[in-house]
């Protein structure tokens, strides 16, 4: 059965019949009538005709692509006005009706590591990690969880617990806006319960399945309750502060994906208290789903309990799954 679509033209001249599948930040995805689905770079595109509404990131309702050249889009959405749009800028658009029909996609990865010794000194050491990503239309759902058991002779049993949820709204074709949480318990720290709410907004630079890089501001309500309140007299147990988040992932065509996350947050109140954490990691594939990840976490905070120290590091190597 013939497929009822429109025509792509590459600058080579070449014109493919067909259907349009999906635009992102960085080429368009067509099914031919002839070769079946193909990937071409937005670069190589003249023009694009289709016959079916659009789903355009940032936009609720469907738009209408009235004409293609290089570089612009001529757009009509569901109030009639006309405008122009960068085609190279367009991080997402796909046909509308398979944009209503199929709006969530589910991805993320478990990771396990730690480090175990034994003889002159004893120590073990439990990573376990899980990220999701659930995406439903412009919606974008972050939830984080990270459990970590630091045993040795001279400190004992320290534990930290961490959750993080993300909600994200791409209200635009790269912005979105942005309201997360977090609750975390660290016994290194003296931290029994630490709550973050915040409110922002971020630009998305890009986001495809090969790399993403993003980068969020905002203000976050801080709360802190402490295990050994004497130990942190001179801390704040609740403030206000600015927050900036990077978030960059790159995958290589031959598997690995390098990954990079750092978080800084700033006391309103008071100048020298404030704190950051990074993380840098490499995730190689084994086999299908499985993978091995080396990681290295970086944490800082200005103004710790007394007996704690400002900076920790601390290096994992272990085994996950990716679906």
């Amino acid at each position: 059965m013939p497929l009822h679509a429109g025509v792509l033209t590459l600058e080579n001249g070449d014109r493919i019949q067909g259907e349009l599948v999906l635009v992102d930040s960085e080429q368009v995805i067509w099914k031919s009538e002839t070769f079946g689905q193909v990937k071409v770079d937005k670069s190589k595109v003249v023009s694009m005709d289709v016959d079916t509404d659009l789903k355009i990131a940032g936009r609720d309702e469907p738009c209408t692509l009235a004409g293609h050249r290089q570089e612009r889009w001529e757009v009509y959405c569901a109030e009639g006005d006309g405008w122009l749009i960068d085609f190279p800028g367009v991080e997402r658009a796909e046909p509308y009706p398979h944009f209503v029909s199929n709006p969530l996609t589910f991805k993320g990865n478990v990771s396990a590591g730690g480090v175990f010794e034994s003889g002159n000194r004893e120590r073990k050491d439990l990573d376990t990690k899980l990220n999701l990503d659930v995406r439903h239309g412009d919606f974008h759902h972050l939830i984080g969880a990270l459990y970590q058991n630091q045993d040795s002779e001279d400190d004992g049993a320290l534990e930290k617990y961490q959750l993080a949820y993300d909600l994200r709204w791409i209200f635009a074709e790269k912005w979105f806006a942005e309201a997360n949480t977090e609750w975390e318990h660290e016994e290194a720290r003296n931290l029994d319960l630490g709550t973050t709410m915040g409110l922002g907004l971020g630009y998305l630079f890009y986001d495809t399945d090969k790399t993403a890089f993003s980068l969020a501001g905002g203000v976050s309500s801080l709360q802190e309750d402490f295990i050994d309140t004497e130990l942190s007299e001179d801390q704040d147990d609740q403030y206000v502060a600015g927050r900036i988040k990077l978030d960059y992932r790159y995958k290589f065509s031959l598997g690995p994906e390098i990954y990079f996350n750092q978080e800084t947050l700033q006391s309103f109140d008071h100048s020298d208290d404030y704190q950051a954490n990074a993380e840098l990691g490499v995730r190689t594939p084994l086999v299908e789903g499985v993978l091995m990840e080396i990681g290295y976490q970086w944490q800082y905070d200005n103004t710790p309990s007394l007996e704690s120290e400002k900076e920790d590091t601390k290096l994992t190597v272990g085994v996950g799954y990716e679906w």
